[in-house]
């Protein structure tokens, strides 16, 4: 009798070298496969963070101003101009004492109170002179100013007006505020073109 022992031997080993081939083809797949989604993430990570990067921070609103009002301010008279029984100039001075930027922009509202016509408490709201005007941002402890221009009462000339106060109200708002003012002013309340006007708020004092 024969035996076919070493045939079978050689199967075997032949079954294992092709056991052993798979085994190593299928390691180094899984390898690439798995080297290859490493790389695929670190590019997506690199991707996101050159994007973030690259996109600029939303800009932020800058920081808005309020009317200067009533309160905010104080109020007093600045430096007077003209020669006796001619048109004339006072100044009028406005600080921001409050602790946060407040703007003017245009002409305050101005009534002069004092006596005229045999009445003790007449008023005069004054006209706008055509100036032009900007918009002017009082930061706190910063004053602004309104001129005054008036025509003042001489003897002969019309209706003496007797004025005791100015009273003002700040562009855009509607409180009010006096100061005290002592000057004889020519009364022209019915003119088309009174003597007697204000300009603008403009900064400085």
């Amino acid at each position: 009798m024969r035996f076919r022992k070493p045939a079978t031997v050689s199967i075997c080993i032949a079954g294992a070298g092709l056991l052993i081939a798979g085994c190593s083809s299928s390691s180094s797949s899984s390898s690439t496969a798995a080297s290859a989604t490493t790389s695929a993430s670190a590019a997506s990570a690199a991707s996101t963070a050159n994007a973030s990067a690259s996109t600029p921070a939303p800009a932020q609103p800058a920081a808005s101003t309020t009317d200067c009002a009533v309160s905010a301010l104080s109020f007093a008279l600045g430096a007077k101009t003209g020669a006796a029984g001619q048109q004339a100039t006072q100044v009028v001075d406005l600080t921001n004492k409050g602790s946060a930027a407040c703007t003017m922009d245009g002409f305050p509202g101005v009534d002069l109170a004092g006596a005229a016509n045999g009445q003790s408490n007449y008023t005069w709201s004054l006209a706008r002179s055509s100036a032009s005007y900007s918009q002017v941002t009082l930061q706190p402890g910063g004053t602004a100013h309104f001129t005054l221009t008036y025509l003042p009462f001489a003897a002969g000339d019309g209706t003496n007006m007797t004025v005791t106060k100015i009273v003002m109200t700040p562009p855009n708002t509607f409180t009010q505020a006096q100061l005290t003012w002592n000057q004889q002013v020519l009364l022209q309340d019915g003119a088309t073109h009174p003597g007697t006007y204000i300009g603008p708020v403009t900064a400085g004092a």
